[in-house]
């Protein structure tokens, strides 16, 4: 059995935690002070002059306890994730050295200012499916029966083909679906069925996308049809054909929209544009890219077009620069802004 990481092993005083709180980014070196108190609390080496200095610079300005109880929380987070996947996600060599460590507390703790982390960080849960890409990843899959699968950045999926049913899991994220028509077992033929947290989504013969979101999934049908049972109302079931796109709750559902051929670009790489506020371009891009990038609030309603490979976000990120008036402002590789000039 699975060890814990090393972060979690030393007691400590427990705040009540709020994850995104405010979605506002922290100033560096806030962040670096949280890091440095945590590492040295989780140490087992703090005195009781240490905690009573803890306590004085988390008490002494509002931004510095936001600080901590993010970084608490990213601790109770790692504590979830076998050591093993610790160390592969932070770099093998990161807990060998105590600054090491706090270099990396403070770059999560910076992601997670906007609530990143929360997207990026790969809970145990995700770790653990049967399928999944990390971030900026685009994978293709041919299941047994010739069905098609491409996950998009950051996605999760289990198969379980059973007797009855093909059964896939959605657990985070996005997949591009071509369905196959099911080899008979005996005399039956099995539903191909996409389970998320809020419903089923049953194909009838059909290409089509499925997304996680916050709270809701997101369905988009190119070929065929679906139809949707939310769990919490599945007698209300819905159809959505060819050419429409519905997001629904385990409740509700929203009213139907096009489904648009350049949101599945991603199948093959690319992010495509058409006169789109350069707010929402950044919203998109920020999935394929570690880190923290933002769109200044001046430049945001700026429209963008083109077409851009998904393969470098920096070289997406410099194109920008050559038909709007904007700059990219790196504070490191991994906190970025675009902002008006």
């Amino acid at each position: 059995m699975a060890t814990k990481n090393p972060i979690g092993s030393a007691a400590m005083p427990k705040q009540a935690t709020t994850f995104a709180e405010g979605g506002l980014p922290f100033n560096p070196r806030i962040a670096q002070q949280a890091s440095e108190w945590l590492v040295l609390l989780i140490s087992g080496t703090a005195t009781d002059k240490d905690r009573h200095a803890w306590e004085k610079w988390r008490n002494a300005d509002p931004e510095h306890g936001r600080a901590w109880r993010h970084i608490e929380n990213i601790n109770q987070r790692l504590q979830c994730i076998p050591t093993d996947i610790v160390f592969k996600t932070l770099a093998p060599n990161v807990l060998q050295g105590r600054r090491r460590l706090i270099k990396a507390l403070t770059v999560l703790l910076m992601a997670s200012g906007t609530g990143l982390l929360v997207r990026q960080t790969t809970p145990w849960r995700e770790w653990t499916a049967d399928y999944r890409t990390g971030t900026g990843e685009q994978r293709k899959l041919t299941l047994v029966d010739g069905t098609l699968i491409v996950l998009n950045t950051i996605s999760a999926i289990d198969v379980d083909y059973s007797d009855t049913i093909r059964l896939i899991q959605l657990r985070t994220g996005e997949m591009f679906i071509t369905t196959a028509r099911d080899k008979p077992a005996a005399t039956l033929m099995r539903p191909f069925v996409v389970e998320t947290a809020e419903g089923t989504v049953r194909a009838l013969g059909t290409r089509f996308v499925v997304r996680q979101e916050d709270g809701r999934s997101h369905v988009a049908v190119y070929e065929g049809a679906v139809e949707i049972a939310p769990f919490d109302a599945s007698d209300q079931k819905i159809v959505v054909p060819a050419g429409q796109a519905l997001s629904f709750t385990r409740q509700t559902r929203d009213t139907f929209l096009s489904a648009d051929e350049n949101s599945i670009a991603w199948t093959e790489g690319m992010i495509v544009a058409e006169k789109i506020r350069l707010g929402d371009f950044i919203d998109s891009l920020r999935r394929y890219r570690n880190g923290y990038l933002i769109c200044d609030p001046a430049a945001a309603n700026l429209l963008v077009s083109g077409v851009f490979p998904l393969k470098n976000t920096d070289s997406v990120l410099a194109s920008l620069t050559d038909s709007l008036p904007v700059s990219i402002h790196y504070r490191t590789r991994f906190w970025v802004t675009v902002v008006h000039k």
